[in-house]
């Protein structure tokens, strides 16, 4: 399986878990290089997915959140105000393959 494969399902797989409760992640693409996911999200009453960006650095054991675009202003709001900047721990035991997809 392609390495740009993995980093997809893997991605959408963690993205998911934290995105149920408010719709699904049906694409994403990781650009290691720029440090920039994209994502299409389908939020629970919505009719379109939205697109969304993250600029994101990657830490020793932590993926970190740095900015977020989105077409709809109120959500790019909402995550800039709430999650810009959040540190998520990644499991010492994943810790390795996690950062070797994401660079």
């Amino acid at each position: 399986m392609p390495l740009n494969t993995l980093r997809t399902v893997g991605a959408r797989m963690f993205l998911n878990k934290y995105f149920e409760d408010f719709g699904e992640v049906s694409e994403v693409s990781i650009d290691p290089k720029s440090n920039l996911v994209v994502m299409q999200v389908m939020l629970h009453g919505e009719r379109a997915p939205l697109r969304l960006e993250v600029d994101y650095r990657v830490e020793p054991e932590h993926f970190v959140t740095v900015h977020f675009r989105c077409e709809r202003q109120w959500v790019e709001a909402v995550l800039n105000r709430f999650l810009a900047g959040h540190r998520f721990e990644i499991d010492s035991g994943v810790a390795q393959t996690v950062l070797g997809l994401l660079l």
